[in-house]
Formats: C-alpha cells, sequence, structure tokens
C-alpha cells in the first residue's frame, strides 16, 4: 500500500476515535505506534515512541506549560480574579451594559494571567454572571458575555494554545506570546462595541445604571487589591518585549509572583494550596498526553509523506487569499463538530508545512491557528465554552447558541482584520 494511504487512513481512524470520545492524546499515540510498525516494525515504533516522548517531555521549553498554568490556578483558586472584576465594574458600571462591559475587561485582564479560556468563562460565570442575573440582564446576553469573553484568554499571553503551537513547530514562544497582545486587546474593544450595540437595539436586555452612585475616590480604591496582579502582567509583557526573560523564565517569574501575592492578601491557606497544585498536576497531566500523542502521530504522518503531500496540493492553489480561507472554512467547520484541541493537535502537523511552503510568517499564521481555535470554542453545536458556561449558570444550551451569534459575528471580522493586516499580530515582536 502506498505510505501517503496510511496517512490518510490513520487520520480517518483518529477523527472516528475522537467522535467516539476516546481520550485524543491516547489515540494519537496508539495510531501513531500502529502505524509506525506496520511500515518499519514494532520494535522501532516502540523506540520512536520511547525516544519522542523523553526527548519532547524533556525539552526546556516544555517547563513554560506547567509554570504559567500553576500562575492561572492560584489566580484563580485563590479568589484574585474575583477583584478584577470588581474593580472593572467599578470603573465601567454605570454604563448600560456595563457590567457585561466590565465582564469583558476582566476576562481580558484575567487571560493574562491564567491562559485557560475554560478556567475564565467557569470563573466569570460564578462571579459575573450571578451580578447580572441580580440586575435582571437578559440571560442570553449574560451568558453569552461570559463564554465569548472567556476565550480572550487563549490569545491574550500567556496561552496554553500558543504554547501548544510553539512546541510543535518548534517556534518562539516568546515571539507567540508578544504577537496575542494586540489580537488580545482588540477582541476586547470589538466585543465591548457588541455588547453595546445589542443594548442599544434591546433596552430591556440591561438594565439603565446612569443613576447608579460610584464615586471616582470608589473606583480608585477598587484598585488596591488589583494593581499588583496588573503590575505582574506588565513586567511579564515588557520583560518578554525587551528580551529581559524569556518565557519559560516569564512563568517562573509569574507562579512565583502569584504565590507571594496571594500570600501577601491572606487569600492562601495549606487547603487552597493543595487545590491549586492538584488542578495544576491535572491540566498539565492533560497537556502533556496531548502533546506526547501529537509528536507520535506527527513523526508517524512524516513517515507516510501526507503532510508533504498535502502540501503539493495546496501550492496547486495559486491565490494566497484562496488558500487561507480554505484553511479557516475547514477550521470553523471541524470546530462544530470536534474538540479544538483535537483539530489543532491533528492539523497543525500538515498545515504547519503548507504555511512555510507559501511563505508565510510562522508567528502570524500561529496567531490566526489560535484565533481561529478561539472560534471553535464558541461554535454551536460543540462549543466548549458554551458547554461549560451552561453547566456553570443554569442557562440552557439554546439560549447560549443564539447568545453567541453576535459575538461570533465579531469573531469573524477579527479574524479579517488579523489576515488582512499581519502588522497588528506582529508589531511587538
Amino acid at each position: 500500500m502506498n505510505y501517503v494511504m496510511y496517512g490518510v487512513i490513520a487520520v480517518i481512524v483518529l477523527l472516528i476515535l475522537i467522535f467516539y470520545k476516546m481520550w485524543i492524546g491516547a489515540a494519537l499515540a496508539i495510531i501513531g505506534f500502529v502505524g509506525y510498525g506496520l511500515i518499519y516494525d514494532f520494535e522501532k515504533a516502540a523506540i520512536m515512541v520511547a525516544s519522542e516522548a523523553y526527548s519532547q517531555i524533556g525539552n526546556y521549553s516544555f517547563a513554560t506549560v506547567i509554570l504559567f498554568t500553576y500562575m492561572g490556578c492560584i489566580i484563580a483558586g485563590t479568589g484574585l480574579g474575583d477583584d478584577l472584576f470588581k474593580t472593572a465594574d467599578r470603573w465601567m458600571g454605570k454604563l448600560r451594559g456595563g457590567v457585561a462591559i466590565a465582564s469583558t475587561v476582566s476576562c481580558g485582564i484575567f487571560g493574562a494571567v491564567c491562559g485557560s479560556s475554560t478556567a475564565c468563562a467557569l470563573t466569570m460565570s460564578k462571579i459575573a454572571y450571578p451580578e447580572m442575573h441580580k440586575m435582571k440582564y437578559d440571560d442570553r446576553l449574560s451568558a453569552a458575555t461570559v463564554a465569548a469573553g472567556g476565550t480572550i484568554g487563549f490569545l491574550i499571553p500567556p496561552s496554553i494554545g500558543f504554547i501548544m503551537y510553539g512546541l510543535i513547530t518548534e517556534n518562539s514562544i516568546s515571539k507567540l506570546f508578544l504577537s496575542g497582545v494586540m489580537p488580545g486587546i482588540l477582541q476586547v474593544v470589538l466585543y465591548i462595541i457588541v455588547i453595546m450595540i445589542l443594548v442599544r437595539i434591546n433596552p430591556k436586555w440591561a438594565p439603565d445604571n446612569s443613576q447608579r452612585v460610584i464615586t471616582f475616590k470608589d473606583k480608585v480604591k477598587s484598585l488596591k487589591t488589583t494593581w499588583p496582579i496588573l503590575i505582574l502582567i506588565l513586567v511579564i509583557v515588557f520583560g518578554l518585549y525587551g528580551g529581559v526573560f524569556t518565557a519559560t523564565e516569564a512563568g517562573a517569574i509569574g507562579a512565583v509572583a502569584a504565590l507571594v501575592l496571594a500570600a501577601v492578601t491572606r487569600k492562601l491557606n495549606p487547603k487552597i494550596l493543595k487545590e491549586v497544585t492538584m488542578d495544576t498536576a491535572k491540566t498539565t497531566g492533560q497537556v502533556v498526553l496531548l502533546l506526547v500523542g501529537a509528536y507520535i502521530f506527527s513523526r508517524f504522518l512524516t513517515v507516510t509523506r501526507l503532510p508533504e503531500r498535502m502540501t503539493e496540493l495546496a501550492m496547486g492553489i495559486s491565490s494566497p487569499v484562496l488558500l487561507i480561507t480554505a484553511i479557516c472554512a475547514l477550521y470553523i467547520l471541524l470546530g462544530m463538530f470536534l474538540d479544538i484541541y483535537a483539530i489543532t493537535i491533528l492539523t497543525i502537523p500538515i498545515l504547519y508545512p503548507i504555511s512555510v511552503a507559501a511563505g508565510w510568517d510562522a508567528i502570524w499564521f500561529g496567531v490566526i491557528l489560535v484565533k481561529l481555535m478561539q472560534i471553535g470554542m464558541v461554535s454551536p453545536p460543540y462549543g466548549t465554552n458554551l458547554f461549560v458556561t451552561s453547566s456553570a449558570t443554569g442557562v440552557p444550551i439554546k439560549q447560549l447558541y443564539k447568545g453567541s451569534v453576535p459575538f461570533l459575528v465579531a469573531d469573524l471580522v477579527h479574524l479579517v482584520l488579523l489576515i488582512a493586516f499581519p502588522s497588528i499580530s506582529l508589531c511587538m515582536v
């Protein structure tokens, strides 16, 4: 059998296994091992699996995953995320839809110290949604704001998506982090515009807060508990921008600083420390399994020459615009039915060589893929953040589907801007 056919069959089998809810990392590793064994022999396949797992997870850069995950778990687990929302609410709460806007802004800030969209959505579901529900906000707007806002954490550094892309493609994680800053800020702005338009068209969706009494003193006072987090974010971003430290070192600084901040504010105790450490171990374990499986599967695909063949076919598309449009359409379509991590791990080994052959900037392409991952997280019917938010808030999933549409439109506008103007992503790199 032609080796390329081995690759095609492997991809089909992988999709079937993922559809039937098999662990993604395990499915990738098993298919990669069996496929490699059929082409060569299973003794060589066993050696390949061992060497790939050891060499990749033993990589110094992999510590970035653990350290930034630990920092995010500390911020989320100790309740420091509550303070972010309260501060944003003090500064924007008098606007119509102000609490929803505050939720979006706090998602952006929280994402800058968390990196996980699911954790961000879950945290804001517990903090921001009850406040909006109490103030008679429309449930569709409230829940959709939280679900969509949670995805911002996947673009603003530190981002698990950028770390995965960087490790698989061997690109600079520091540069990828910096490339997400301006796109992340732009996404926050676009979401705020969506909320303002929605509450203007449907005034009953949000109360008139103009009579709400919030003094300037209250606003300044609210910064008391959040300024250390804001400084931590600035130190990490400008430290990376100035080349003062690497992404791994930034993770270490962030984790230690978050730990000290939680202890100083008396929000850390032995029980919480144990919980955030266990959460970090669980999250890291999931990422390890995903990446090891991805490396094994990628090694097998390289042998089949499927990525090379796909690159040749893609290069037959003469228009770069048509090519990037096809890639975006593929991601959005798959994101409606499959877990976005599965799609990413499966497609990067195939799509990255295509982007290189097309002459695209690797960092810019990473931003586009991470943006497409974001869209997949709130795309019906499978969007992960939609289910997380529905479960945490009690809002029916059908209402969330309807509420997410305006934010998906904003995401598509955002995607078009990132493609049309690469400088948005590359201005800080």
